[in-house]
């Protein structure tokens, strides 16, 4: 992991060194092992959420809070430290092996771990050894650190880039003058993604980073919009693992799986507005406004036969036609097949 991979942790570490006493840029750059330059972009960060001051005694400057502010750490039980070590092993499964984030979920649990008493440290070892998350299928993503630490890098400084991008849905190569929002760990397309504000589409769009080819500061800043909250943004715009516009739909489901969607939630916008249940036979009619696309398609189809869309029209005929073509595809293969080998 390179050095600019740590950013996050330089920001949430150096607001603790900061509130212990006044520290040189001599003395920062040798703690996290990087160069003043480095250490002078932190701070600028750092100094967004928190009233840094630069003192200067006329050969070195010096970082601290400014006077009446003292930065206090949280207090955490130890039932509270015993969650976040819990939560950050369903965290930690999540991010699969290939990822460079794995690494510093390792490091975050092992120093959660270490501050607790012996005894509840024993309790978690057993917890891990019954409590869990299915581990994701991803992809390997160590070849790409340096492009996900540059990404993570500009938006949180807010630089604009311009990317070399080599796009699944044409085949080509373009390049885009990007605004970084976020970087996110898609668990449904166990990928790596990166949302923000791209100038050719003139809209917010999702890269995935594996297909970042190359990558560049324009040496622009931007202002991120301040009611852009990516789990909202998800919400709305992504269904499945796959990013459309959002679209109101109207699901009915037959026999048992009528009993599943009746008893699950698939999006927060779900609504149950009919269950029926005669003799052996039962329906759960639901609606949801989700991301249309792909991703869409796939989960209706996923519950064949026993989903049908009811509204919107054009989505029904899209399930309809995907069928049919599976269907003819089906035959084609069962008529190109070679005849059975014949028994001696």
């Amino acid at each position: 992991m390179s050095h600019r991979g740590d950013l996050t942790a330089r920001m949430v570490e150096l607001p603790l060194l900061l509130a212990e006493r006044p520290f040189t840029q001599a003395e920062l750059a040798q703690h996290f092992g990087v160069d003043r330059k480095t250490v002078k972009r932190a701070i600028d960060a750092v100094s967004l959420h928190y009233p840094v001051e630069e003192l200067s005694d006329g050969r070195e400057a010096r970082y601290c809070f400014s006077d009446g502010y003292r930065f206090t750490p949280p207090t955490l039980t130890p039932s509270e430290l015993a969650t976040l070590v819990l939560s950050q092993e369903a965290i930690a499964a999540t991010h699969a092996p290939g990822s460079p984030f794995a690494e510093h979920a390792r490091r975050l649990l092992m120093k959660v771990k270490n501050s607790l008493p012996p005894k509840l440290r024993d309790k978690l070892d057993a917890l891990a050894t019954v409590y869990g998350s299915a581990v994701v299928p991803a992809k390997d993503f160590t070849a790409h650190a340096a492009t996900i630490d540059r990404l993570t890098d500009a938006a949180i400084l807010r630089h604009k880039l311009r990317l070399t991008y080599h796009s699944l849905t044409d085949g080509q190569i373009k390049e885009r003058v990007v605004e970084p929002y976020c970087v996110y760990f898609d668990p449904d397309g166990a990928t790596l993604k990166l949302i923000g504000y791209d100038y050719t589409r003139r809209d917010i769009t999702t890269f995935s980073v594996d297909r970042i080819r190359k990558l560049e500061p324009t040496g622009e800043d931007f202002m991120r919009p301040p009611d852009f909250e990516l789990r909202e943004y998800l919400a709305e715009n992504c269904f499945n693992g796959i990013h459309g516009a959002p679209v109101n739909v109207t699901l009915r489901a037959y026999n048992k799986t009528a009993q599943i969607f009746h008893e699950r939630t698939f999006h927060q916008s779900q609504r149950i507005v009919e269950h029926t249940i005669d003799g052996d036979e039962a329906t759960t009619t639901i609606t949801m406004r989700v991301a249309s696309g792909r991703g869409l398609v796939r989960f209706i189809l996923s519950w064949a036969p026993d989903v049908e869309v009811l509204e919107p029209r054009e989505l029904r005929e899209e399930v309809a036609d995907v069928q049919r073509r599976a269907l003819e595809r089906s035959g084609k293969s069962k008529l190109n097949a070679p005849p059975p080998a014949s028994r001696a």
